[in-house]
């Protein structure tokens, strides 16, 4: 009896040592677990915090941290100073090596200025490239279509987005882009969106308010121009999207450049560039095959062939 009792004592403290075992063994497998749960939540190595700097020497993930942070504020001045606290301005520029072997420009043009198309609110940071490429419009030479149409737009989506750097590609955010998305109309209602992530800037955007047609043709209609009323034109090409504050703040108008911020180099030598804005008057009605350009002086308005290459100068947004 006396053996069988202590047999059993034995036995209860096995079966508790057995238990205290596995209990660690468990503690010691959630804690492994745990940090495997923990690195696979970030996805990547932890982030740092943020610290300011300048502008070019961000990394593309900070940057777009940054920018994250910009387009949570609620209001424009509240924007406008998170912006500031990280030493981000209009203005601001920096190198941006392209996998095309050429480094392009990039530009700071509007802080907290355009509409995701996510409905997340406002993009942070506009930035603007200096001429990746150059290249048509469209090979067919037509306006039809306008932007939504062309085969920049296609392009730009595709193998113009692959130049740049991946970092700051996955970056990038979706917006919402006004244009004439018909061609050849006078009609403002011509003006919808497109959602984009790369795109063209049009001439509104650039120059503000456009006067180019009552400029040339003037305000009334009348006979020597077949009582066409060109102030609707004008209406139109200023429909397509705000100033940015880079451009206003360099003095930009339809007929000016006091800065000379528009004369933008491609290989060596500055090169004229596209608006995605479609020149949207026909004079015999088989000639819709114009788009408006920047000259390669920087004269901010004249128009070429869509059929014709100029330089690409890209928008994105962060």
């Amino acid at each position: 009896m006396s053996g069988r009792d202590g047999g059993g004592c034995f036995t209860a403290v096995a079966v508790v040592l057995g238990i205290a075992v596995v209990a660690l063994g468990a503690a010691l497998l959630y804690l492994v677990l745990a940090g495997d749960v923990s690195s696979s939540r970030q996805g990547e190595p932890q982030r740092q915090e943020l610290v300011a700097k300048a502008f070019s020497e961000y990394t593309w993930d900070e940057l777009a941290q940054v920018a994250d942070l910009i387009g949570s504020a609620e209001t424009d001045d509240a924007a406008r100073e998170v912006a500031t606290s990280y030493n981000l301005s209009v203005g601001d520029v920096r190198p941006l090596p392209l996998d095309n072997g050429i480094t392009a420009q990039l530009t700071i043009v509007g802080i907290y200025h355009d509409e995701r198309t996510d409905g997340a609110g406002k993009a942070g940071l506009t930035l603007m490239t200096s001429p990746i490429a150059l290249r048509a419009m469209s090979s067919s030479g037509t306006n039809a279509g306008g932007w939504e149409s062309s085969e920049l737009r296609a392009w730009l989506a595709g193998e113009g987005a692959d130049l740049l750097p991946d970092e700051l590609a996955s970056a990038i955010v979706p917006v919402s882009k006004l244009t004439n998305n018909v061609g050849v109309t006078a009609d403002v209602a011509s003006v919808t969106q497109t959602s984009d992530a790369l795109w063209l800037f049009s001439a509104s955007e650039v120059c503000g308010q456009v006067s180019w047609f009552t400029d040339e043709y003037g305000t009334e209609p009348n006979a020597h121009t077949g009582y066409v009323d060109f102030k609707r034109y004008d209406a139109l090409l200023s429909a397509e999207g705000e100033q940015y504050e880079y451009f206003s703040g360099a003095g930009v108008t339809a007929t000016s450049d006091p800065g000379n911020v528009l004369a933008l180099p491609y290989g060596g030598s500055t090169v004229a560039w596209w608006y995605r804005t479609a020149y949207p008057y026909s004079f015999t009605g088989e000639d819709a095959s114009y788009f408006y350009q920047v000259m390669a002086s920087g004269y901010p308005g004249t128009t070429g062939l869509a059929s014709e290459p100029a330089g690409i100068v890209v928008g994105l947004c962060l």
